[in-house]
């Protein structure tokens, strides 16, 4: 993601929204073909990656919704970090694995 920020922000001259946008759906993709094939296993396809975007998305919102909840708060953004840390990747995972890379879907 960063490497694809900074030649585009560097060396494109993208705007660094747009260039942010290109990188997530860049190393999403690489990510779904990663967990497909090394963590659990299974062919790819569109409806397949379909799902992992879709919870990706999720996992963002929750991202956006723990830091506006603490900023809120007037929390110290740390904790909201260490709030995202702890609760994201476990949501991921339990989407990623119930639901897109399962057995019977394809």
């Amino acid at each position: 993601h960063a490497v694809i920020v900074i030649m585009g922000v560097e060396a494109l001259k993208l705007h660094p929204t747009l260039a942010n946008t290109i990188a997530f759906f860049c190393a999403n993709i690489a990510s779904f073909f990663m967990n497909a094939h090394i963590t659990f296993k299974v062919s790819p396809s569109l409806a397949r990656y379909t799902r992992f975007l879709v919870a990706s998305l999720a996992t963002l919102i929750l991202t956006i919704t723990l830091s506006t909840l603490c900023e809120w708060m007037k929390w110290h953004y740390l904790i909201g970090l260490g709030l995202i840390i702890l609760t994201g990747p476990i949501l991921t995972f339990v989407l990623q694995k119930k639901w897109t890379f399962s057995k019977g879907t394809h």
